[in-house]
């Protein structure tokens, strides 16, 4: 369980940060996951839609953090990067850099329009991302960088892709930011400040988080156990990518798993849920037009996965074809049951038998629904005691809570539906054998 000072902390921020840049809400959540679990964050976005911005005031809002923030072009140099060459360093032939405030020296990195950037540069910021390390001549320095932010309005081409491929991977999450869209909403950012300085002197310097802070909830999510239930549903989750040609590398599904952890802790808990693995679709789409298809899908795995983990706690186990089989179930009893009307006293014993199979067909699927139904009740029950801090977690806690009562409505039509043939092939019957 995290530390209540630093989930007050987490929680403030997250409400602050809102209540400036609205419809961010996922946006904002992502990006505390990505510095608690040291990871590198993409956002892509047109222009003028506060993408530095909400950076600029994130980062800004722990306290004692370097920032090192630079808006790359195709002539960016080496130097502006990452510092002059050292002059002492020149004259005993060596060609080292003075990397003092530079991105090599922070904790906090923004790189503005990122993919502007030349090969050289580009390239060397593999290491820094990923390893943290830079090589400055023939000295490897440890960078102290916790999070690369990298924001541009376009992503590699095809052909650019294979070249910056490798970089592209080092943001373990990315994010769409769009423009606002309510009416509302749009009033109000027009009317709020958005100078960022005024901003944060708007927040409470007291509930700021600081290294410490982040270097705690790392440690302590780390140590939180992966459970056999989310193994199977990344496994899932692997086999789709793989099978549909969307690449997730091994190392993007070690720092999956990391944020993960994250998210399970500040959310106060000691587990990973299946429900937290709908942050993967953030973290699995290269080209933004296969992002909505590809949510969709993996969004559709998770769910099924936590309908059938909601039934095997009463031994059940249902397939896709679940509801076709009860549609199924009904229009045939319906027609047996019309043609029994029809020539109640002509039936033969064929079409006796039929009949008494198919009402103990009912009879069974009344019992399962019946068992799914009263689970579903229970699991609902369950969702709306269970806290979720996050606002991205919440979303995903409302997401599930609609599924399940869309399902449990569902079936509470197939059920009364089945109850009323029941009940009308039961007095037949009877009538029948009277």
């Amino acid at each position: 369980m995290v530390k209540t000072s630093v989930l007050k902390k987490i929680i403030y921020i997250e409400d602050a940060l809102n209540s400036v840049f609205l419809e961010r809400e996922e946006l904002i959540s992502l990006m505390i996951l990505t510095v608690f679990s040291r990871q590198n964050m993409f956002i892509l976005g047109k222009t003028g839609i506060a993408k530095s911005a909400i950076i600029n005031v994130f980062s800004s809002l722990i306290k004692n953090v370097k920032i090192f923030k630079y808006l790359l072009t195709k002539y960016t140099t080496p130097e502006e990067m990452f510092g002059p060459v050292s002059l002492s360093g020149l004259k005993n032939d060596r060609f080292a850099r003075k990397i003092d405030n530079k991105l090599a020296d922070v904790e906090i990195g923004f790189l503005d329009e990122i993919f502007k950037g030349n090969s050289s540069i580009l390239n060397s910021l593999l290491m820094i991302a990923n390893e943290k390390v830079y090589v400055n001549d023939i000295e490897i320095i440890k960078v102290p960088l916790i999070s690369l932010f990298g924001a541009s309005n376009e992503v590699p081409d095809d052909e650019e892709m294979d070249d910056l491929q490798a970089l592209y991977d080092r943001f373990t999450i990315k994010y769409i930011s769009e423009p606002i869209k309510d009416f509302k909403n749009f009033t109000s950012m027009l009317l709020v400040e958005d100078d960022p300085a005024k901003i944060k002197e708007s927040f409470n310097y007291d509930f700021m988080l600081d290294l410490n802070d982040l270097e705690y909830v790392f440690g302590e999510s780390q140590k939180i156990q992966l459970g056999p239930e989310v193994i199977n549903v990344l496994y899932k989750i692997r086999e789709f990518c793989q099978e549909n040609n969307y690449y997730i590398s091994d190392r993007k599904f070690k720092n999956i798993v990391k944020v993960l952890k994250v998210s399970a802790l500040i959310n106060n808990r000691n587990s990973i849920k299946v429900e937290d693995l709908f942050i993967v679709p953030f973290m699995a789409w290269e080209q933004p037009e296969d992002y909505n298809l590809l949510k969709k899908n993996l969004d559709s795995i998770i769910v099924e996965s936590i309908f059938n983990n909601i039934l095997s706690s009463i031994s059940m186990n249902i397939s896709d074809a679940f509801d076709n089989v009860i549609k199924d179930l009904i229009s045939n009893t319906r027609a047996l049951y019309g043609d029994y009307i029809k020539c109640n006293s002509y039936l033969k014993e064929n079409q006796k038998k039929k009949l008494y199979i198919q009402h103990g067909l009912i009879k069974e699927y009344i019992y399962k629904l019946n068992k799914i139904k009263n689970q579903l009740e229970l699991e609902l029950a369950n969702c709306s005691n269970n806290k979720e801090y996050l606002k991205i977690t919440n979303l995903f806690k409302k997401k599930v809570e609609s599924n399940i009562s869309e399902r449990l409505d569902n079936f509470k039509i197939y059920y009364n539906e089945l109850e009323k043939l029941d009940d009308k092939i039961s007095t037949s019957l009877s009538e029948g054998d009277n």
